[in-house]
């Protein structure tokens, strides 16, 4: 949510202030030099403008962008639920474009690199002219960017004048993950687009990283697809120009998140089309956010091919990532060249084939090559440390101009092996077989340092081998889809598992950050993203990061073994919802083979704690009766024996949403054991104490006790000191862990305090818990939820109602009856009526644990 604040501009306002008055004060200063002829005297005040103009810029920029911050505040004050709202364009079911503010910017950077760059370029040729000394030259040719700039700037006015005030219209407000982003641009199109128009609809991840003159933005895609809309599909009119536009989001699909600046997600719309003279280029910002009536829950969806996200954790343990089995079709200019072989499928990519990129490679390189011969030639004053970091930039320049110029890649799939060869001008340097039998997958991948701000970002193609070897097998490819049509294809042809998913490399920035997806227990969830590797970077700055931070880390421990509660704050992570790993070296990764699966209850129970509790928990999962039986007596036993493993997690997982009240209570037994509580009335006690006494472990306290009310250990007396807190307490985090500690215990007396904190709880997070506790989550009969049914439908037939919580409302109903009615209150008041009898007929029917869940 947008927080107005005065501070900000006022500390910008007392930042700027100095340039603008340093700034005026050069420009009289140049303008009154009596000793400086006419010219030199303007081009210094001019250039000394600049910085009176960013003084000025800063102090009415700060202080204009505060009132636009109090009316977007007001905005979202209005629509809290509903961030599609947020946003004049998107309210009104349209998207404008960004060629307006894009010409804006480039003509501000056109004035302001200009004022810089002309008047140094002309006292330069003065110099010149004076002294005959070729190097004033090179300062005159700094005008070069300046003169770019302008010719971007004249571009993208051009285009505005041409294309009109283009804007897309939305077919409907917000789309959602698992639909469609349908709707059409409206455009004026003066000559016919011979190819048609190309769409592109992309998940960016936006990063702001470093700080200061550091400070860089990178755009990572996550996810794309692309289009071509013929020209018989483009529809004109008097009016305008339409262009159709229809894209299926996946299901698990990340939403648009702007909650952090530094870390946002974007879904971005582009459209390009080649017509004479400059070329149609357009794109839009699309709100994608999931809904109550979203198609696809975002914690029930199974991963597909690309929006996978892996923890660290997860990836350290092996487990076996879902694979991308959706076909890739084929780009339509592609960089490759591909050709059938007697050996097998060829793949080459030639040298130079990234025009762009290779031009300003070797640009640079000769750039660099250059002033360090100067150095070396004309100052023999030059300290040798700087000579040294000049020639070894141009040492680094000049291989990487000879690998984007010259260099070319081979790839042969086929007889059983996958081969690759480098060469140089025709002159193999580097050359590797690997049987397909090794192999185990080839994927895209990409990492953040290969992102730029333009969103364009390069791509490798990375050979795994099943003893965990990588080997690089062709890199700088700048098509997201033509990376993964290759690999497609070689992985076709080897007869490897389909598998295109894209790699991210680097760690440090983890998993794209959403909202409301984060689980208790810390699962690993497909949220839509991408395959997010737990490796080091190979940018320096990102090891100095890590170093600091592995030093920060090893004061912090040394601190907590000091502490004599250690014991007590490790827990108290686990409270809200994060669970730290216990995975040590001695437990086994644990696998259940046939023998396992086949093997005796009795035999079970010889087994070690920690197979024990992975295999009773699985096979509770399964609704082995008998195993549910072993497991609640076997729980004291393993109380400081089992370790949460990968397995457990998944397992638990598993077992928090089943179908079956017997496996919720295993579960909820198995978090209590796993955090060290035996079922007793002590346990109840030393919690009640630590949370009365320790406000760090108060959440968690308050969670575990719900889950021993729910055993029936100390009931009425913890039931009691759970609700004071739920209710009254000033945290909301508290608050919240109150009401997911009620869900345990089971009894309607709880499920009617859950419905009342769902309904007047100031924060939206707790009524959030509390509404999915009263509809599917917890320990309650289905017979139990029906009875919340009148009061949802009479809390839906509140006029007064906010948005969020109808639509919270709505979907507790029909995760309580199984109906997929409309949202409308008289829909539901009727259905009640005529059918609550026979619904709560058919819940009685059921054995009593049977509710609504994943198995």
């Amino acid at each position: 949510m947008t927080t107005p604040s005065k501070i900000a501009p006022a500390i910008l306002s007392v930042f700027g202030l100095p340039f603008l008055g340093m700034g005026l004060f050069a420009m009289f200063a140049f303008l009154n030099a009596a000793d400086q002829p006419l010219p030199n005297k303007i081009g210094a005040a001019v250039f000394a403008s600049v910085f009176a103009i960013v003084g000025a810029g800063l102090v009415f920029g700060s202080w204009y962008g505060y009132s636009r911050q109090k009316v977007q505040a007001a905005r979202e004050l209005a629509s809290p639920a509903s961030p599609w709202l947020w946003r004049q364009d998107w309210a009104a079911s349209r998207v404008e474009s960004k060629n307006k503010s894009s010409a804006i910017g480039w003509w501000i950077a056109t004035v302001l690199v200009n004022m810089l760059s002309l008047p140094a370029c002309l006292a330069a040729i003065s110099q010149s002219t004076k002294t005959q000394d070729p190097k004033y030259i090179l300062a005159a040719a700094f005008e070069i960017i300046g003169l770019l700039v302008l010719v971007g700037a004249l571009r993208a006015t051009i285009r505005l004048e041409r294309f009109g005030k283009t804007y897309f219209e939305m077919r409907s407000l917000p789309f959602s993950p698992g639909g469609h982003v349908a709707g059409a641009i409206h455009m004026q199109l003066d000559a016919d687009a011979q190819h048609g128009i190309d769409l592109k609809l992309s998940c960016l991840r936006r990063m702001m990283t470093g700080s200061g003159d550091n400070r860089s933005t990178q755009l990572v895609p996550l996810w794309e697809d692309s289009r071509n809309v013929s020209p018989a599909s483009i529809m004109r009119s008097p009016l305008d120009t339409m262009v159709p536009v229809d894209f299926a989001i996946p299901g698990d699909a990340l939403q648009t998140d702007h909650d952090n600046s530094s870390d946002q997600i974007l879904w971005m719309l582009k459209a390009n089309a080649d017509v004479p003279g400059v070329d149609y280029s357009d794109e839009f910002e699309i709100p994608v956010f999931r809904t109550s009536q979203s198609s696809v829950p975002m914690t029930s969806q199974p991963p597909n091919e690309v929006f996978l996200i892996r923890t660290d954790d997860s990836a350290a343990s092996g487990a076996a990532p879902a694979q991308a089995e959706a076909e890739v079709s084929e780009p339509r200019d592609h960089r490759v060249v591909v050709n059938e072989l007697p050996d097998g499928l060829e793949l080459y990519f030639r040298a130079g084939r990234n025009i762009g990129r290779a031009v300003l490679i070797v640009s640079l390189a000769i750039g660099c090559a250059g002033l360090f011969f100067e150095l070396v030639r004309t100052d023999r004053q030059t300290p040798k440390l700087v000579l040294f970091g000049v020639g070894f930039l141009a040492f680094i320049m000049i291989l990487a101009a000879i690998h984007a110029a010259l260099a070319t890649t081979r790839i042969v799939v086929g007889n059983g092996t996958i081969s690759w060869q480098r060469s140089i001008i025709g002159i193999p340097f580097s050359a590797r077989q690997i049987p397909i039998s090794e192999v185990d997958t080839i994927v895209p991948v990409t990492s953040i340092q290969q992102a730029s701000s333009s969103g364009s970002t390069l791509y490798s193609l990375r050979l795994k081998t099943k003893d965990g070897k990588n080997y690089t097998l062709v890199d700088d490819i700048v098509s997201r889809q033509e990376a993964r049509w290759i690999v497609s294809q070689m992985e076709k042809r080897a007869g490897l598992r389909l598998n295109t998913q894209v790699e991210v490399s680097g760690s440090f920035y983890g998993p794209p950050p959403q909202p409301g997806a984060a689980l208790p227990g810390g699962y690993s969830v497909s949220l839509g993203g991408v395959k997010v590797n737990a490796r080091s970077s190979n940018n320096w700055s990102s090891a100095v990061a890590v170093l600091f931070f592995f030093a920060w880390a090893g004061f912090m421990v040394s601190m907590v073994l000091r502490m004599p509660f250690s014991r007590a704050v490790n827990r108290s992570g686990r409270a809200a919802g994060v669970r730290t790993r216990a995975v040590t070296p001695s437990v086994p990764h644990f696998v259940r083979t046939p023998e396992m699966r086949q093997a005796s209850l009795a035999q079970v129970m010889a087994w070690p704690a920690q197979q024990q509790a992975e295999e009773l928990t699985a096979r509770a999962i399964e609704h082995d009766s008998a195993a549910l039986q072993a497991f609640d007596q076997s729980t004291p036993q393993w109380v400081g024996k089992i370790h949460l493993t990968d397995s457990l997690r998944q397992l638990e997982g598993r077992g928090r949403y089943s179908s079956d009240l017997r496996v919720r209570r295993a579960e909820a037994d198995l978090e209590l054991t796993l955090d060290g509580w035996p079922k007793t009335p002590n346990s109840v006690d030393m919690l009640m104490s630590q949370a009365k006494a320790d406000l760090q472990v108060r959440a968690r306290s308050l969670y575990f006790l719900g889950i021993l009310a729910g055993d029936g250990i100390e009931t009425e007396q913890a039931y009691s000191f759970i609700l004071d807190y739920a209710r009254h307490d000033r945290d909301p985090v508290v608050r919240q862990w109150g009401a997911e500690g009620l869900r345990f215990i089971g009894t309607d007396e709880a499920l009617d305090e859950l419905f009342d904190i769902f309904t007047h709880d100031a924060s939206f997070a707790v009524r959030d818990r509390a509404g999915c506790n009263i509809s599917d989550c917890g320990i309650f009969k289905r017979s139990q939820r029906l009875r919340m049914v009148p009061r949802l439908i009479d809390l839906i037939s509140d006029t007064h109602l906010n948005t969020q919580m109808r639509n919270w409302s709505y979907l507790a109903l029909r995760e309580i009856t199984d109906e997929n009615l409309p949202p409308d209150a008289i829909a539901w008041r009727t259905w009640y009526r005529d059918h609550a009898s026979t619904k709560q007929t058919q819940f009685a029917a059921l054995d009593w644990w049977q509710v609504r869940g994943d198995n």
